[in-house]
């Protein structure tokens, strides 16, 4: 069953304990955190108030700025800016999905100012910031440190737990599904058609397609368990270290049809795991990591141009696209997703057809193709019929950011909701819970898992996320019940090696009461 730390990332340390020191110093905790809040939310009064005096969009830009700084000022253990605490991440994460490339529009122009059409994109966007920045200001919570005793076994430091077997096990069954797709798309076929159509034949697969997210939380879960028995100073198991190898090989893979998303995800899933659990990752280390992962995104992206033409070919395409880009600070994905909000911003489509209604399809949406053929369509998918019909008969598809849909839907306040709830339920809250004192290391894996997809899901729409988050749920349900049997089936083997030893002791009980048998009959 799932644990009661994955909905709370507070856990009692002892019966009554909890209420005492709630009684104590919750409520002055409380009310300081209130007094916090309300600080941000007057702050967030000053990006209409800036453009009013500046204009042309850079009033919304400056104001935007602020909120992205205020969460980790406000931070409940002390002002930082550190990209892995959840005060500084959501909010970065939030402005690369929207905030990124007006900021860089602005500062790279001559005139120092926003178009029209871009200012009133950036004023929908404001409004997505102003939420982010209350929710993670209001969610800050002071760092636990993690219950050793509790989550490190030092006594058998080498012995595989339960836990470690379960996660294993659901990795393996990730890869089951992962090898069934691609049979049912053909091996052959994988390796000689684009990226466009490679998402076509994946359509109406999902389920097999969630395999990754069952390898990612394994992956994660091994590296954490690894991580853990390092800093207490302990040996790991072998097996932990070779499953955690080869699982992550396998997510190279997706290296060589052109996605990008899961090794970079992963490998944000793991640093956010490490960190919540209290091992400091070095900031320069960060730094690097970000740098490999641009030059990653910008080399895949030019590999897919050649997709399906030989691995050659797509070296080669990728090594003209790294030489081509002139500046590396003017991410196309980054530009993409804000022009598709600018779009929306001037052009206001007619996508849904009530108000709301693409929130009520993301949950119909979850029902698999193959059971309801004609499932509604995602707001995604909408826009690309849209604006571009003819690109989305060939498989192609346009991010439609959260700000966008939420604007969509119910206007300014749409998009003041959907990120909030985007901020509170899908990202921050689980980074709270990874940093629960108590948190078991599958909890922890699989909410930084899901607070990974962060920037991802902020560029998404909420179907999408809700996809992931269901699957992730099912993948930590498995690795509970796969943990549950394998610590059955360990004391049964337990018992009946005790049975055995004991008839190989010539003491066997008669079925019949208070008389023995010897072993020889």
């Amino acid at each position: 069953m799932l644990s009661p730390s994955f909905f709370s990332s507070r856990l009692p340390r002892a019966r009554g304990a909890g209420r005492a020191a709630g009684a104590a110093g919750a409520s002055p905790k409380a009310r300081s955190r209130l007094v916090v809040t309300l600080v941000v939310a007057a702050l967030a009064t000053t990006g209409p108030v800036l453009e009013s005096a500046l204009g042309e969009g850079r009033g919304w830009t400056l104001g935007f700025l602020l909120l992205l700084i205020a969460p980790s000022l406000a931070r409940a253990g002390g002002p930082r800016f550190h990209p892995l605490d959840p005060e500084t991440y959501v909010p970065a994460s939030y402005f690369l999905s929207v905030g990124y490339a007006p900021v860089l529009g602005l500062v790279m122009s001559s005139s120092f100012t926003l178009s029209s059409r871009d200012t009133a994109a950036m004023q929908i966007a404001y409004a997505g910031a102003a939420a982010c920045a209350l929710v993670c200001t209001a969610m800050s919570r002071v760092p636990e440190p993690p219950n050793t005793a509790l989550l490190v076994p030092s006594d058998r430091p080498r012995a595989m737990l339960d836990q470690d077997w379960g996660a294993i096990a659901v990795g393996v069954v990730g890869l089951g599904l992962v090898a069934a797709l691609l049979a049912s798309i053909g091996v052959g076929r994988v390796f000689s058609i684009g990226y466009s159509d490679m998402h076509l034949a994946e359509d109406g697969k999902g389920m097999l397609g969630a395999g990754w997210y069952l390898v990612r939380i394994a992956i994660v879960y091994c590296f954490l368990r690894l991580a853990s028995l390092r800093k207490a100073g302990l040996p790991a198991p072998r097996v932990l270290i070779v499953a955690g190898a080869c699982l992550l090989v396998s997510i190279l893979f997706n290296t060589v049809i052109g996605r990008r998303g899961p090794l970079v995800w992963t490998a944000l899933s793991i640093g956010l795991a490490l960190h919540a659990y209290g091992i400091q990752i070095r900031r320069l280390w960060l730094a690097l990591g970000m740098v490999c992962a641009l030059f990653y995104g910008i080399a895949i992206q030019g590999a897919r141009a050649q997709q399906g033409e030989g691995f050659e070919a797509q070296i080669s395409s990728a090594m003209a696209h790294l030489e081509q880009t002139e500046n590396v600070l003017d991410i196309g994905e980054f530009r993409r997703i804000y022009e598709n909000l600018v779009v929306v911003a001037n052009e206001k489509p007619s996508l849904v057809h009530y108000p709301g209604e693409s929130w009520v399809n993301g949950f119909l949406i979850l029902v698999p193709k193959p059971i309801w053929p004609d499932r509604p369509l995602g707001l995604g998918q909408r826009y690309v019929m849209w604006i571009a019909p003819d690109f989305a008969r060939h498989g192609g598809g346009f991010a439609m950011s959260a700000t966008a849909e939420g604007y969509l839907n119910f206007g300014y306040l749409g998009t003041f909701i959907e990120v909030a709830v985007f901020s509170a339920l899908f990202f921050f809250h689980p980074l709270n819970v990874a940093a629960a004192r108590d948190a078991t290391m599958i909890i922890r894996a699989t909410a930084a898992c899901l607070a990974s997809f962060a920037y991802n899901q902020f560029r998404g729409e909420l179907t999408s996320l809700l996809k992931i988050t269901v699957s992730l749920g099912i993948a930590l349900i498995a690795a509970l019940v796969l943990a549950s049997l394998s610590r059955h089936l360990r004391r049964g083997l337990a018992s009946l090696a005790s049975v055995r030893r004991g008839g190989a002791g010539g003491s066997l009980r008669d079925p019949r009461p208070g008389r023995r048998s010897a072993p020889g009959g």
